[in-house]
């Protein structure tokens, strides 16, 4: 029996949700291509930081949410609520987070566009009315003196 070998994808597109991590200011969620790598993803989720733990938590059998696995005891900014189908709240999830597909081998991959309803049903923002494009973030840069 032949065993097709899939090779893994050096970039992906994922839903990224990011929130500002000194404002707090939560942004909509967009669609981005990304080193599928896991440095990528810890820095990603680590505000610009290498290195540290992230969780993956899944949302349905197809798609999971990479997030920062420290990030509430390092008092990162609320970003998101993981809710059920139901509506219930599962958990609230902190910092960046990073939305993506696995295969049968658990290898992560890209995201689809007609996920991206099913991502906005279960990850609901606390005030919604609030959140602004990231394009649109203005980013303020002290200089070093």
């Amino acid at each position: 029996m032949l065993r097709r070998l899939q090779m893994k994808q050096e970039k992906i597109q994922a839903y990224l949700l990011r929130v500002n991590k000194l404002s707090g200011v939560v942004y909509k969620g967009y669609l981005a291509e990304v080193d599928n790598t896991l440095e990528a993803e810890q820095i990603y989720v680590n505000f610009n930081e290498a290195n540290g733990l992230i969780a993956v938590v899944s949302i349905n059998n197809e798609i999971d949410v990479i997030c920062n696995d420290e990030g509430k005891i390092r008092n990162f900014p609320i970003n998101r609520f993981l809710v059920s189908d139901d509506g219930i709240v599962l958990d609230m999830l902190v910092g960046n987070i990073m939305c993506v597909r696995h295969n049968s081998d658990g290898e992560f991959t890209s995201i689809r566009e007609e996920d991206i309803p099913v991502i906005e049903s279960h990850l609901i923002p606390l005030m919604p009315d609030k959140m602004i494009d990231y394009e649109e973030a203005e980013e303020y840069v002290i200089p070093y003196q």
